[in-house]
């Protein structure tokens, strides 16, 4: 539905371990404008504790109230009247009773899109003026909630204005916060505007995210929780069909997988490339071998024995085993790359190894009608038109021309939540 938004936060198990330990919480804040223009944020909407999946859904719905106290930071806000549901454009008075009224005087056009406060005909006991609270409807309580108030005291006779934003800012920090006011920028934090539907053609506004502790960065992906994230990891798949508690491991796609570099990693940078992804993936497939192809720096291939290893962990945002062991090397090459044991600059092609690669001198010769399952790694960080910073994923048939020039000639974008059926790659924050 066009007014109810919806973020669903998730995280890997190794993630969700170390924001325990470190006695994190989700905190979620909503902006709102004054009559300046200027989005703030300064109250703690929603502190949620670590679960696998979190979701947080409200309704593009607000509502006026007041609090006589000035609420400082680390304070929580508690609201002094009634909440009164106002809509974008509507007016109201506080009458002298401290209840609000439609407005005898209707906001004018610069009125439009806010909301509006006509009139303030209350005078709290021993206090200058009240202090503004604006709410929004929470969609899975029924109930409004504060997101923000007006540090401003506004005395009898005065007028105001506030305009909620669909932006919303998340982090992780310790312990529940929820209706407490901050004033500091917080050091994790992000901010989404959810005012453009996730998906135009079903007019979804559903978002998910999740942060990669090891980057220390949160990714943002179009849509809900991937289903690869959902189902329960590989070895759990599967029970024992003659009653037993030990899992029966899953077989894994293929077995053998070739890596196609551009440029050439020459030197020790090919020796430093397997070491580190042998490394990297001895987590997650059983049997593991890393070799290098020739000596030119061109290829290696990765083989490895059917099933899972032993206590592998899912991946976060790039799901492991979905589209299978493929979307695994490429994050754990992103990885590389991001620790510095890959050139910035390298891309790569994922393809199942043919029957005829060897790990001899012999030139390469493609089976182009066993490649259909191919991935290449573009680097993307010097592509001002994307958001997505060495996060993109590019699939499709292999290659028809071999010049290394054209790489990644004949591919199309497709990011893993596309392949979900996601309308947009995931983006980095």
């Amino acid at each position: 539905m066009a007014d109810i938004r919806t973020l669903h936060w998730y995280e890997s198990a190794a993630d969700n371990q170390a924001i325990t330990a470190n006695g994190w919480r989700f905190q979620v804040a909503k902006s709102v404008a004054t009559g300046n223009g200027a989005p703030i944020y300064n109250v703690v909407w929603q502190s949620q504790g670590v679960a696998p999946v979190t979701d947080i859904s409200w309704k593009a719905q607000y509502a006026l109230n007041w609090t006589a106290a000035l609420i400082s930071p680390g304070v929580k806000v508690n609201v002094g009247g009634r909440w009164q549901r106002c809509n974008k454009g509507e007016t109201y008075d506080l009458n002298p009773q401290g209840y609000w009224v439609p407005s005898a005087t209707p906001a004018g056009p610069d009125g439009a899109g806010w909301l509006n406060i006509g009139n303030i005909d209350y005078a709290y006991p021993h206090v200058l003026g009240i202090h503004i609270i604006v709410g929004v409807l929470n969609n899975q309580t029924g109930r409004y909630e504060p997101i923000f108030v007006d540090q401003a005291t506004l005395p009898q006779g005065s007028s105001a204005k506030y305009q909620p934003q669909e932006s919303v800012s998340w982090w992780l920090e310790g312990s529940d916060l929820t209706g407490q006011v901050f004033s500091d920028t917080k050091s994790n934090a992000t901010t989404f505007d959810f005012t453009n539907p996730s998906n135009p053609l079903t007019d979804s506004y559903e978002w998910s995210t999740s942060y990669i502790m090891r980057q220390g960065q949160w990714v943002i992906a179009a849509g809900p929780v991937p289903q690869a994230f959902r189902a329960p990891p590989p070895s759990e798949n599967r029970v024992n069909p003659l009653g037993g508690k030990d899992p029966i491991l899953l077989d894994l796609d293929v077995g053998s997988w070739i890596v196609r570099f551009n440029p050439p990693l020459l030197g020790g940078a090919m020796g430093v490339a397997v070491t580190a992804l042998s490394e990297n993936l001895k987590q997650q497939f059983k049997g593991l071998e890393v070799q290098a192809v020739g000596s030119e720096g061109t290829a290696l291939t990765i083989q490895y024995e059917a099933g899972s290893a032993p206590g592998a962990l899912e991946h976060i945002g790039f799901p492991r085993g979905s589209p299978g062991s493929q979307s695994t090397i490429d994050s754990a090459l992103r990885e590389l790359q991001t620790a510095g044991e890959l050139p910035q600059t390298e891309e790569w092609l994922i393809e199942p190894a043919p029957v005829e690669e060897t790990n001899g001198s012999a030139p390469i010769q493609v089976r182009k009608s066993k490649v259909n399952g191919a991935s290449t790694h573009t680097n993307t960080n010097n592509n001002s038109n994307s958001n997505n910073s060495g996060l993109a994923y590019r699939y499709g048939p292999a290659p028809t021309d071999q010049n290394p020039n054209n790489f990644a000639a004949n591919y199309q974008t497709k990011s893993p939540f596309l392949q979900q059926g996601y309308p947009s790659n995931p983006i980095s924050t």
